[in-house]
């Protein structure tokens, strides 16, 4: 890289902290959970870098332990521009369009998504999924424009680490598990989470990603100010527990912060990880020994795991650091073909959904699993008439690194292919990043839809692995561009 072709860069760091002050229900699952209590903040980070020359580019990444950005059942235009008219309102000076807002996929942040449960009314005192959300925007908002506004000359240095966080969570076997879970799961030869002691168990389905893309930020006194964590696993340790938290990110941040001082930035970003957890499938009791040999809980485990691969590079990292470097960022909106719903697919979804109200009817409140058979059944009405669904892909490349986009929980798959075929020396694949549409569904390899099971079932997806070939290609078309250039 020719550094007398390029100018200088600064960079700015911020973060809120957007812990309810009170009880709020819980994102994800098919229950109402209504938290007991904090087990650690959930917080926005914003790391916003652009060149010093006027005619250079920029971007501001944004970091939430959210579990995904949904707002409404139906209303696919929402969270995204909720937060890009925050920012504008507060300054004219971003180019809002170059935030790039991603979660982490914690399924114990606040619920953002009104109507999750229905109409059911909440106790006296819950935080309601509205309030929320105009925190967690206002927050986002002014976190961005105070990472603009903190702006510094200084520099950047990457690095490439390892620590074991994610598994493949889908068990595969040599018979089929027949049978059907109304509105829940088509079942297959692969059970997410499924038992591998079962003597027909056989692999499991896929592979796993166990590298640690890393991006220090360093002042102009060669000062460590913050670091880029990117790694193939949500924030899914604790996922079921009855507290907010940020699940392993908290212990990351402040495993991170112990080492290296108490102000540091960890911005967090998961890789493709649709099929990852970190859940043990195997070698569970060799794993809880060694916890009890360290006196460590599992989350604290995997942040002290983190933490020694940032320390690791930390040092080399130190020794290349750049500060004159193209940064360029891209923005296309891109076609994905709908996974199609077949004729027997809906009707069975229809039986499903039949059942389901007739629970609903007899006063069990099943509302979250009967959103997912009509969604299904939208679907199926609409693939005809609007076969491809848009993708809003950013791209943006950092000197020899890049960072590129999806509002999917993306298969693994998919993302080794972008990092195989990139031209760039590291390339972050960021999932689960806002869009216009809606994020968050899974979006399967052809093996998980060929299993079935859960995540690569009808109800999980829009878009099936067809897209997903639309989105390696048209992500490493515009990574090409960008080096070509």
């Amino acid at each position: 890289m020719d550094k007398k072709r390029y100018s200088g860069i600064k960079i700015g760091w911020a973060s809120r902290d957007v812990t309810p002050g009170r009880p709020v229900v819980l994102g994800a699952q098919f229950r109402m959970r209504i938290s007991e209590g904090v087990q650690g903040p959930v917080t926005v980070t914003a790391l916003a870098v652009s060149s010093i020359e006027p005619a250079g580019d920029s971007t501001i990444f944004i970091s939430c332990d959210d579990g995904g950005f949904r707002h409404k059942w139906y209303d696919e235009n929402n969270f995204l521009l909720l937060c890009r008219e925050a920012v504008r309102a507060r300054t004219s000076e971003i180019d809002d369009k170059k935030i790039v807002l991603n979660a982490t996929h914690t399924h114990t942040a606040p619920n953002t998504l009104i109507g999750r449960y229905g109409e059911e009314p909440l106790p006296d005192g819950v935080m309601t999924a509205e309030e929320y959300m105009e925190l967690l925007v206002n927050s986002i908002a002014e976190a961005a424009v105070e990472a603009w506004d903190n702006r510094e000359p200084g520099g950047v240095s990457w690095g490439l680490g390892t620590a074991v966080v994610g598994h493949n969570r889908r068990a595969t076997y040599f018979e089929e598990d027949s049978g059907r879970s109304a509105g829940s799961v088509i079942k297959g030869f692969t059970r997410m989470y499924g038992d591998t002691g079962d003597p027909e168990f056989s692999h499991i389905e896929g592979y796993e990603d166990h590298y640690v893309d890393l991006l220090y930020t360093w002042d102009k006194g060669k000062r460590l100010t913050g670091v880029v964590v990117n790694l193939a696993c949500p924030a899914q340790e604790t996922e079921m527990a009855m507290c907010v938290s940020a699940d392993f990110w908290h212990e990351i941040r402040q495993e991170i912060r112990r080492r290296h001082g108490k102000d540091i930035h960890v911005l967090a970003q998961s890789s493709s990880a649709g099929d990852q957890s970190p859940h043990r499938l195997w070698y569970k009791e060799a794993e809880e020994r060694m916890l009890r040999l360290r006196g460590l809980t599992m989350r604290e485990e995997i942040g002290r795991r983190v933490a020694n691969a940032v320390e690791d590079v930390l040092p080399a990292a130190g020794k290349s650091i750049v500060t004159n470097l193209p940064l360029k960022h891209l923005i296309r909106e891109i076609k994905l073909p709908r996974r199609i719903v077949t004729d027997v697919e809906a009707s069975a979804v229809r039986e499903d959904l039949a059942r389901l109200e007739a629970e609903a009817e007899a006063g069990k409140n099943n509302y979250r699993v009967m959103k997912r058979c009509l969604r299904v059944l939208e679907r199926y009405e609409l693939q005809a008439k609007f076969p491809l669904i848009p993708m809003e892909l950013h791209v943006v490349r950092l000197g020899d690194i890049a960072f590129a986009t999806n509002r999917f929980e993306l298969f693994l798959d998919f993302g080794i292919r972008i990092k195989a075929r990139s031209p760039a020396v590291q390339t972050f694949v960021v999932q689960l990043a806002a869009d216009y549409g809606w994020t968050g569904t899974y979006l399967p390899s052809e093996r998980a839809v060929s299993n079935r099971g859960y995540g690569g079932g009808v109800y999980d997806n829009e878009v099936g692995p067809e897209g997903g070939r639309v989105i390696v290609e048209e992500t490493i078309r515009a990574l090409n561009e960008l080096w070509d250039k």
